[in-house]
């Protein structure tokens, strides 16, 4: 029987999730999967199954893509992690050209074995230059980044508080490193402050890692970064700050909410990914001491043994890293701006309940998943492509769009959206408007 939740009522592709459908017993490992692979393709049957698609042209304001069931739809894009338009920017192409006559494609090894490379290199010492830290290791992903400096940081003796949104690879490193877990509710201080003075209490010892972001994807949420490094320097503990979504895109000269709360600097151990506003694939981890680097390079298996960065996106990230630090990334940044709060605005103007503060991540409560996964389809039919959200990610009642704002979205673009949205809405919900929030979000 599936475990995990409530049995599946009348459709599956409406009201069952990934979970509800994963088996673990029985003697064939591969017959467990079954059940799952039958609910998606009744999901993807029925126009209902938003994920894994094929971008058939280059990233950007608008683009083509092809559905699981093969459907080829063009439409305005906010389903894409290019914040500042970056991807396709002609100085960042012209470096991934040149990368690629200068050093070839491939960096052919591990950092230990001859992979690393000097663009890698470069950008390692450009990135904690700008971020002010003691020094800087680059991964081959983000998700590497994170888990690699959890597991490597703390031991099973050790104390692990962390923001119960926190993303999966610090969830993952967490669970692989210490049983001693401590999850407390987004942004909130006190939490973490009752959690620390308890272990302090119990063990004057330990290590303790106190996990957060920057700027949470799900809810576009940011924490008091200031109070949380007084917190673990009266207490003895550790500070990372994820700042993947908001590093690049926000505040002047682009240092996200670290730069934006005066903390520059002063942040124990700063962990961010290049994928969301730097063109490329890779992770990096930086600390406020020496000594981290180092450790990384020896003990983190993530990135001892996978293949080091290749020479041509370290060429492309550090590009838009000039970029970024430029004017004209200020301006790319201000008019990321100003689409962010037009479209903010313009959907509860509609009715919709819009999440969070103002980023590049906007996201729009849904609610149950059945409505959630009709109106998505109804936008995708109309042009729209939006990425849906839903349990495990997000409780099972707080199916979202995470939708995805760029530089070069144009106000047309932005105010179809709008009426995409509130199209597609009506032929699910006629007549209905968002719940308040605070019943939305129990």
């Amino acid at each position: 029987m599936p475990l995990h939740s409530p049995p599946i009522k009348d459709r599956p592709e409406l009201t069952g999730f990934a979970y509800d459908f994963l088996e673990t017993t029985g003697p064939d490992l591969l017959k467990r999967w079954s059940a799952h692979q039958e609910y998606w393709d009744i999901r993807t049957a029925a126009g209902l199954d938003p994920y894994f698609r094929t971008t058939l042209q280059r990233i950007g304001p608008a683009t083509t893509v092809r559905t699981g069931d093969g459907e080829h739809v063009t439409g305005i894009n906010f389903g894409s992690q290019d914040y500042l338009s970056l991807s396709s920017h002609p100085k960042v192409q012209e470096a991934a050209t040149e990368a690629i006559g200068r050093w070839g494609v491939h960096s052919a090894g591990s950092i230990g074995l001859q992979g690393t490379t000097s663009p890698m290199q470069a950008l390692e010492e450009k990135l904690a230059e700008t971020l002010c830290l003691a020094d800087v290791a680059i991964f081959p992903t983000g998700w590497a980044a994170g888990y690699g400096i959890v597991k490597t940081l703390v031991r099973d003796t050790d104390h692990i508080v962390m923001d119960a949104l926190a993303h999966a690879c610090l969830q993952e490193g967490a669970a692989n490193a210490t049983k001693q877990i401590h999850r407390v509710t987004n942004c909130a201080t006190g939490p973490i402050e009752q959690r620390l003075a308890r272990i302090r209490q119990r063990d004057a010892g330990c290590g303790i890692l106190v996990v957060t972001e920057a700027l949470f994807s799900m809810d576009s949420t940011t924490p008091d970064l200031a109070a949380l490094q007084d917190l673990c320097r009266r207490y003895n503990a550790t500070l990372l700050v994820d700042i993947a979504h908001d590093f690049g895109a926000i505040g002047d000269g682009g240092l996200g909410f670290i730069g934006e709360q005066g903390m520059l600097g002063d942040i124990d151990v700063v962990i961010g990914s290049f994928s969301k506003t730097f063109a490329s694939n890779g992770g990096f981890v930086g600390g406020r001491l020496r000594g981290i680097k180092q450790a990384l390079r020896v003990f983190a298996n993530p990135l001892l043994f996978s293949n080091a960065l290749s020479p041509v996106q370290a060429s492309v990230a550090n590009a838009a890293l000039g970029i970024v630090r430029s004017r004209e990334g200020a301006e790319r940044r201000q008019r990321l701006m100003r689409n962010i709060l037009r479209l903010r605005d313009g959907l509860a103007q509609r009715s919709f309940r819009v999440l969070g503060a103002p980023s590049a991540i906007v996201p729009v409560w849904l609610g149950n998943a059945a409505d959630a996964r009709l109106v998505t389809r109804e936008a995708l039919r109309r042009g729209a492509l939006v990425n849906l959200v839903e349990h495990p990610v997000v409780s099972r009642q707080n199916s979202r769009w995470r939708l995805q704002v760029m530089a070069d979205h144009t106000t047309d673009q932005i105010d179809r959206l709008i009426d995409i949205a509130a199209d597609a809405r009506e032929v699910v919900q006629p007549g209905q408007r968002a719940r308040p929030i605070e019943h939305a979000l129990e």
